[in-house]
């Protein structure tokens, strides 16, 4: 439905660069740099993260039946400004289908 990426350079907590894309609410991907612009500077905490969100829907107007993406981007933009801040983990565990998974298979609960 919506996609977002990012990514953050932080120094000190706080944020000396950032990169933002959205996907899912236009006809095409795109770069947020007005939300880039408001983060510079800023403390890399909800609060900036949330107002980044703000800042780069905030002339977004829904065609149709979508209006509910634009709440749904603003969240998932948040959400990945978040982690982007908690940094790349060591490790990433695999998919339960990949190969690299210590089991074969998907294990199901019903």
């Amino acid at each position: 439905m919506v996609s977002a990426a990012a990514a953050l350079r932080l120094a000190n907590g706080s944020i000396e660069e950032a990169r933002i894309a959205l996907g899912g609410v236009a006809p095409k991907p795109w770069r947020v740099r007005e939300a880039e612009e408001a983060l510079r500077g800023a403390r890399a905490d909800s609060a900036s993260f949330h107002h980044a969100a703000a800042t780069a829907l905030a002339g977004a107007k829904p065609s149709g039946d979508n209006a509910f993406k634009i709440e749904l981007a603003r969240r998932i933009m948040a959400r990945a400004l978040a982690l982007a801040a908690a940094g790349t983990p060591e490790r990433v565990p695999a998919l339960p289908a990949s190969p690299l998974a210590p089991f074969s298979g998907v294990a199901i609960h019903a």
